[in-house]
């Protein structure tokens, strides 16, 4: 194989970990949160009227909102693999590093999500007024944790490509 076919493969790859990750996202968050979604994602993907049930929309939308993501993991911690001699170590090496960050992702997720449950639990709930809040939201706690919980994603996305990195290079200086 290739090493620009291993590329290539591996974008492929990232979008679908990236999706995957979206999906497991999304059910934790709905967990936390179902006006989270009812109220907001799915009016926003247009899934508000839809007779699939509310966790399977959910999922829906955690592919589509997180799946983009996988193309600059992709292309810019896949373009670290090249270092690797080989393609199939390049795709080994960097499959490993897509979930490594899916998961750095998650754990940062679900710091933002403790962030969140801390923040709002003895705060006057009023000080989030500047925050887009839905009218009808009644767990306005949850709504919030959520909100925390998705932030905190996309930030643990973008310093997800930082450990990719990381990974990439201990490998590759270790052998």
């Amino acid at each position: 194989m290739h090493k620009l076919i291993a590329f290539l493969l591996l974008l492929l790859l990232a979008i679908a970990i990236a999706g995957a990750y979206g999906i497991v996202h999304n059910q934790i968050s709905y967990t936390v949160s179902p006006e989270y979604f009812t109220k907001f994602k799915f009016e926003q993907f247009d899934l508000l009227d839809s007779a699939l049930p509310e966790r399977i929309r959910a999922s829906i939308i955690g592919f589509h909102a997180a799946s983009w993501m996988g193309i600059p993991i992709g292309l810019l911690v896949g373009a670290v693999g090249l270092v690797h001699p080989g393609a199939r170590r390049m795709l080994r090496v960097s499959l490993w590093s897509f979930v490594l960050v899916a998961v750095f992702t998650l754990f940062v997720g679900l710091l933002g999500l403790a962030y969140g449950i801390g923040q709002t639990a003895s705060v006057d709930l009023q000080e989030y007024r500047g925050w887009y809040v839905p009218s009808g939201v009644e767990d306005l706690r949850g709504f919030l944790c959520a909100g925390y919980m998705h932030n905190s994603s996309y930030l643990g996305g973008g310093l997800g490509i930082l450990v990719g990195w990381t990974f990439h290079l201990v490998i590759w200086l270790r052998t």
